[in-house]
């Protein structure tokens, strides 16, 4: 078979609208197969006790005396409770029965008889009502009795390493099967919704834009607060921006002080309950107390623009926490798009990998939260599609491309200085655009100049703060520096045994496999393969550009990313881990997600090299792209719209059963 047979094959079935049809009916029936085996169900519980600790302290439950224990209680009406019952001394046999009831100022309102054999190991024990109860005053009353005598401590109740009895109210709860229906509209209508974005809109950058506000609107919805990385301290530092707290102060300044409430309490990776019962709470603008955010105090506050802007809004409407945080992640998700749609429209180079790298689940659930992690990822993506623009132009710079070309350096050290070497691009664009002579290398020192004069100046008023509750931690940040310097190939051996160690890791998590406060999302082991070859195809397919042959390009483009991975290790082995460590500990996949680009690019040259497959020879005609990066772009979304609602899944299962 010859290949040009093989590209008219190729080129039929990917424009064959019964294949697209087959390939949709399969995306839905996998999803529906999914949702089929959630094990749903949704509790809200009181957040008063917590797992049990090391230490722990066992109460015998006896019959000559009841034990009687009060548990603060919220304004709603409560469904049951949950109790932690352990067996002693592996005696459990010997008693029966545990008599369980629940008392409020009004008397007895619900009692229950738990058998031996229905207390599991070293789990809680739940009991659930026939109807609800209205609560009438600020506490309950839970008193257990069993069948055995008093001083027999086969039966007892565990407490935590805080003395709080592991006994939770339970204020309602939400049926596996109404879950299940919620879940199947919400992906349903999202793959359906992105479908029709898909085919029914023909304009590229609108298509891609609608696309990115679905899938991020539905993350917002799935993701509770608390579980994005950082996400408590990014949005301190955001709502301390609004205060015009602009550069972090330390606690013995009291007008840093911020609002009580200001996480709403919620603990870390809370999931739905948590967030139900926290949901009306308002901050405290009277009692103010100081907030302890090291790790983003280094941040400027440019970085945290849209996330500010959206809790100013928000704030000329209510003062309760979590409507604060949606507005915040609302405008963070905003900025998200319309940046990375400009970076999209903009670049005729890359493209692919501007869609595959904002499409990443990781990628939208930060851009979705009050982490600056999206927002810089688009700022980025935005800043390499205008430079690789500017480099096959052969025409001088107007006033205004120099000027934002010149602030390139400056907007990239201000947002993570790790990423700067990515505007050595600048060193690509002919001399001839900035009027010849020695006018593009003063513009280029100058640049940069001022851009690590900027970073540094910044470091200088905040890095003591920070560097004082890191070297509490973990070492001296100076002498961790004098390591690397001293002994560069000591250093060498930690990288390469912490990428031996961790690089799995890392994959997983650039597909949003942590999504969380180290709490680990099932990804399908198909999404790195299919995206790779999702990636590949949409390279093979995208117009070929002069600067992909140029080996130059190439070179410089894979030194970028070697530099900016290696800088992403060295400061977190500099701020947070002992000295001389073995490992860089602390290093999350998600870092490496602004390396997909230039990744994507050399890759894409690499592969045009080898194979030289342009299976469909036109230029670029519009915005849009020739036809066949249309029809390709179709399976691409449908792919996405797979990935991310099966990511959706696995997070509604692991925030709700």
């Amino acid at each position: 078979m010859t290949k040009e047979k093989i590209k008219r094959i190729v080129q039929r079935t990917i424009q064959n609208h019964w294949f697209y049809a087959v390939c949709v009916c399969v995306v839905i029936l996998f999803l529906g197969f999914q949702i089929y085996n959630l094990h749903l169900g949704a509790l809200f519980i009181q957040d008063d006790c917590k797992d049990m600790d090391d230490t722990v302290l066992l109460t015998a439950i006896g019959a000559k005396e009841t034990n009687r224990y009060q548990m603060p209680a919220q304004d709603h009406k409560i469904t049951g409770i949950q109790l932690r019952l352990v067996d002693t001394d592996s005696r459990l046999k010997d008693v029966e029965t545990v008599t369980v009831t629940l008392l409020t100022e009004q008397g007895e309102i619900a009692g229950w008889q738990v058998k031996s054999d229905e207390i599991p190991d070293d789990q809680y024990v739940q009991l659930m009502t026939d109807q609800k109860y209205t609560l009438t005053g600020d506490e309950v009353t839970v008193a257990l009795a069993s069948d055995q005598a008093a001083d027999a401590s086969h039966i007892a109740l565990a407490f935590d390493g805080d003395m709080q009895p592991c006994i939770r109210l339970i204020y309602g709860s939400v049926s596996g099967g109404w879950s299940r229906f919620l879940a199947l509209a919400v992906i349903l209508s999202f793959v359906l919704a992105g479908i029709f974005a898909v085919n029914a809109v023909k304009n590229g950058t609108i298509r891609f834009a609608a696309f990115l506000a679905i899938t991020g609107i539905c993350y917002i919805i799935v993701v509770p607060f608390s579980n994005v990385p950082d996400a408590f301290n990014h949005f301190i530092r955001a709502y301390e921006v609004t205060e015009g707290i602009f550069c972090t102060h330390d606690q013995e300044d009291e007008k840093a002080w911020l609002p009580e409430h200001l996480t709403a309490d919620l603990d870390f990776h809370a999931d739905y309950s948590h967030v139900y019962l926290h949901r009306n709470i308002q901050l405290d603008d009277e009692a103010r107390r100081y907030y302890i955010h090291d790790n983003t105090a280094l941040y400027t506050p440019i970085a945290y623009f849209p996330h500010a802007l959206g809790i100013l809004i928000g704030k000329l409407f209510t003062d309760k926490t979590l409507i604060l945080v949606l507005f915040a992640r609302v405008f963070s998700l905003a900025a998200f798009i319309v940046t990375v749609s400009c970076a999209y429209r903009m670049c005729s180079i890359n493209r692919g990998m501007v869609a595959v790298t904002a499409l990443l689940p990781i990628t939208l659930i930060e851009a979705g939260s009050t982490s600056l992690d999206g927002f810089m990822i688009s700022i980025l993506l935005l800043g390499q599609a205008y430079l690789l623009t500017l480099c096959e132009r052969k025409r001088r710079l107007t006033k205004v491309e120099a000027a934002l070309l010149w602030m390139l350096p400056l907007v990239f050290s201000l947002c993570k200085v790790v990423y700067v070497p990515f505007a050595l691009l600048l060193i690509l664009i002919p001399k001839e655009n900035f009027g010849g002579g020695r006018k593009k290398g003063v513009f280029i020192l100058s640049s940069f100049a001022v851009a690590l004069s900027a970073y540094f100046a910044w470091s200088a008023a905040t890095f003591c703060f920070v560097n004082r509750y890191a070297a509490k931690m973990n070492g001296n940040s100076g002498e961790q520096i004098h390591f690397i310097l001293t002994q560069p190939l000591a250093y060498l051996n930690v990288l390469r045994n912490t990428l031996h160690m961790w690089f799995d890791l890392y994959l997983k998590g650039m597909f949003g496999g942590i999504a969380g406060w180290a709490q680990n999302v099932g990804v399908n082991p198909f999404f790195p393969l299919t995206c790779i070859v999702c990636t590949v195809i949409m390279l093979m397919f995208h117009p070929e550009s002069s600067l992909h042959r140029d080996v130059k390009v190439n070179v410089l483009y894979a030194l970028i990313g070697l530099a900016v991975m290696a800088l992403t290790f060295t400061a977190i082995y500099v701020q947070y881990n002992a000295l001389e460590s073995p490992l860089v500990e602390g290093i999350q996949g998600r870092y490496f997600v602004p390396l997909l680009f230039p990744l994507g690019f050399v890759l894409s040259s690499v592969l045009k090299y080898i194979y030289r497959a342009k299976l469909f020879r036109s230029g670029h005609k519009e915005e849009t792209g020739n036809e066949a990066e249309y029809q390709v772009s179709r399976y691409f979304y449908l792919f996405a719209a797979w990935m991310n609602a099966s990511m959706m899944l696995e997070m509604i299962q692991g925030m709700w059963s």
